[in-house]
């Protein structure tokens, strides 16, 4: 290889010790690759050994192509190999500058290969160059579909990889993949699921955010953000005055935050309308009627709203508005926006009434509203209709009516979904499907054809469509109260066809989910045959890096009332064979973890520890003497504290399954050294008392199901160094 590039052979000057004309010929071959990629401006890697350590370099040219091959690199040079990959921001050593000087325009990651793993590493990189060359090089400036960049979205915000999906949401603005509106709706959901209120309210991206139409989702999110800085520090200090002031400052920061009742998805919501309301000349008796029969329950709301009660006046109905025209109108001035949508469709509309539905349908902001508001406007006569849109303003709202759901109508329900032809967006997937009847699952025939419906779907040109909603298909049937017993059926089979339909990571994670609802609802005895059944077969297939999935299979069913235990131990054993194979691969939180599960279920794993997998390590790193559990789940909390005491004996675990701030709450927080928020079992009250009294360096939101979740989120913890 005497005539590579000056710039190569003064990296392979000492101190690297790797002799480029001095390798076996095998090793040779994969060198002249990896150059050529690099003459060819492709992303590649190259070795470097300093001190007798070896090192891949990952060189790339563009963000893309640097997050390609993170992943890559993470997955054929990751633990136990190596530590992964990192980007090299600062050189740390003459090795380093000489590598960043081999691209100067683009991205350098390293890995360090583990010290004996040096051949498996060698091999692992030829395949990977394997890969590549089977791989079609697709176009750098071709993007990603829409659909598999919103998949990468939410499968990053579900693991709680902020980088990750802010990557993903980079790459929708920067190749225009969706509007501008929609890209910082995206923004909204990352932030208020992974970042902080006070993000939300000083992110200059998201400036009068609230002044644009958009989605309900999008202004709970804003709704939970006002709560936590305006609403619940001040909850106590009841009266006109204070609750007026709250309003106030809502209103200066978010104006028009909610203005009508179907934007309420959470008591949050419910709560800033309240306050809103009491701003109004005169209240609105819709408002009071929604807010007393649906949100009473919360205190905050039902003092405010025995104050509206006082101040409204009520309003004689007219007899004959449903039927006439300027009924429509008429709820329009009085801003009864849901009624507007109603009476117009009792009637034959005119422009007048269809301008309304328009202007009423774009500040409801939702799918069902936007919708009905385009099939109102294409039901006037061709010339009303034309003239209509020939106004400027009136077709600009038209159209952004119909970019709010992709087109001029939704589908009417699951199997309208599968059968159709709708666009690939998991996040309009989640608004339609939030306004679906899940009893309709209930009855057999509509279950049956619903189930071979999405099977079917899997296996033909529909599979991605329909892959990046099935998180959406679980949420919808588990709904706020939990899985139906009628409901079931369908949910076994679902989870059936989830698991055998070769599912990624997202499938799975989503499968764990209503495998838990499954166990907890309840069974019988063949039904949970075909739930074992198909995590049996999964077994076979799963990876160390899937043990995370495999452990939270294992905790549901160790820890919930199964219909045959026999069933249960085979799975145990067989899973047990599976976890002995990942020796020496495993990652240290999941050995721990996976080894406290067998424990329980009379099991031995024990599996070595190396240097890369020492728990001590993970203690050593931050010390902690308390340790607080907040779950709605106290079988969990429960078996999570054992294990905790269990790994760390003069640590004190103590738990609160509270759902709403309280003294006992309150001392767990400020008496603990890190605090331990289960958010998938818990209370919005609880949470946000939590996360107002407590620094984020000491709050660990903990996103998985069961025990198992809890322990890891600690070891990672603890582990960390922020």
């Amino acid at each position: 290889m005497m005539d590579i590039d000056p710039g190569v052979g003064a990296f392979y000057d000492p101190p690297n010790e790797v002799d480029v004309n001095d390798l076996p010929e095998e090793l040779a071959e994969l060198m002249r690759v990896l150059l050529r990629r690099l003459a060819d401006g492709k992303r590649t890697l190259l070795p470097a050994k300093v001190n007798n350590r070896t090192r891949w370099y990952g060189i790339v040219g563009s963000d893309r192509d640097a997050r390609l091959l993170t992943e890559e690199m993470g997955s054929w040079l990751g633990p136990p190999l190596g530590d992964g990959p990192s980007v090299v921001e600062r050189p740390e050593d003459v090795v380093d500058e000489r590598a960043a000087l081999l691209n100067s325009n683009g991205i350098l990651l390293r890995s360090c290969v583990t010290a004996g793993w040096q051949r498996e590493a060698r091999q692992s990189v030829h395949l990977l160059v394997d890969v590549w060359s089977l791989t079609p090089e697709r176009a750098a400036d071709l993007p990603r579909p829409v659909g598999r960049v919103l998949r990468h979205f939410y499968e990053a915000i579900a693991a709680r990889d902020r980088g990750s999906a802010t990557d993903a949401l980079e790459e929708i603005r920067a190749g225009s993949l969706l509007s501008a509106a929609n890209t910082r709706f995206l923004r909204v959901e990352l932030l208020g699921r992974l970042g902080t209120p006070e993000e939300l309210r000083s992110d200059p991206r998201l400036a009068d955010i609230s002044l644009l139409r958009r989605p309900p989702a999008v202004t709970d999110y804003l709704a939970h953000a006002a709560d936590a800085l305006y609403i619940s520090p001040t909850a106590a200090e009841s009266g006109d005055d204070t609750w007026r002031s709250i309003a106030s400052d809502i209103e200066e920061v978010w104006p028009q935050l909610l203005t009508h009742p179907s934007q309420i998805r959470s008591v949050h919501g419910a709560r800033c309308l309240a306050l809103t309301e009491l701003l109004a000349e005169s209240p609105r008796r819709g408002v009071i009627d929604v807010l007393q029969s649906d949100w009473i329950q919360d205190a905050l709301v039902a003092e405010i709203v025995a104050v509206l009660e006082s101040a409204a006046e009520r309003i004689p109905e007219q007899a004959g508005r449903a039927d006439s025209v300027s009924a429509v109108l008429d709820h329009y001035r009085s801003g009864d926006l849901e009624l507007v949508l109603d009476a117009a469709e009792q009637v034959e509309p005119d422009r007048g009434a269809a301008t309304a539905v328009m202007h009423a349908a774009l500040n409801l902001g939702s799918a069902e509203a936007a919708a009905r508001a385009v099939a109102l406007v294409d039901r006037l006569p061709a010339v009303d209709r034309d003239a209509l849109l020939s106004q400027s303003v009136d077709r600009v709202f038209y159209e952004q009516l119909v970019e709010r759901n992709q087109g001029t109508r939704v589908p009417e329900g699951w199997l309208d979904w599968l059968q159709g032809e709708w666009p690939d967006r998991p996040d309009l997937l989640s608004d339609w499907s939030s306004t679906w009847e899940s009893n309709v699952a209930a009855t057999q025939e509509a279950a049956d054809m619903l189930a071979g419906e999405l099977l079917d779907a899997l296996l033909d040109e529909r599979r991605g469509r329909v892959r990046n909603g099935l998180p959406a298909l679980v949420r919808w049937l588990v709904a706020d109260d939990g899985l139906r017993p009628s409901s079931i059926p369908l949910a076994v089979t679902i989870f059936d066809i989830m698991l055998g339909s070769d599912p990624g990571r997202a499938e799975r994670r989503a499968a764990l989910d209503l495998l838990g609802e499954i166990l907890l609802t309840g069974c019988s005895a063949d039904e949970y045959r075909t739930v074992v059944t198909a995590v049996s077969d999964q077994l076979a297939l799963l990876g160390a890096r899937e043990a995370d999935w495999l452990a939270g299979v294992l905790d549901v069913q160790l820890f919930s009332a199964v219909p045959d235990s026999r069933l249960r131990d085979e799975l145990f054993g067989e899973a047990l064979g599976v976890a002995v194979s990942w020796f020496g691969r495993i990652e240290e939180f999941d050995a721990v973890v996976l080894r406290r599960l067998f424990t329980d279920a009379g099991l031995d794993y024990d599996p070595p520890l190396t240097d890369h997998a020492d728990v001590q390590t993970s203690r050593s790193v931050k010390a902690f003497r308390r340790v607080g559990i907040y779950s709605l789940s106290e079988s969990s909390a429960k078996n999570a504290a054992r294990w905790i005491r269990d790994e760390w004996p003069d640590v004190d675990v103590r738990l609160s399954h509270a759902h709403s701030n309280n003294p006992e709450l309150r001392d767990l927080v400020r008496g603990s050294d890190v605090v331990l928020m289960q958010t998938s079992h818990a209370k919005h009250a609880a949470t946000d008392a939590i996360e107002r009294s407590v620094e984020p360096a000491r709050l660990v939101r903990v996103n998985g199901r069961g025990a198992t979740s809890l322990l890891r989120s600690l070891l990672g913890w603890a582990k960390s160094d922020e």
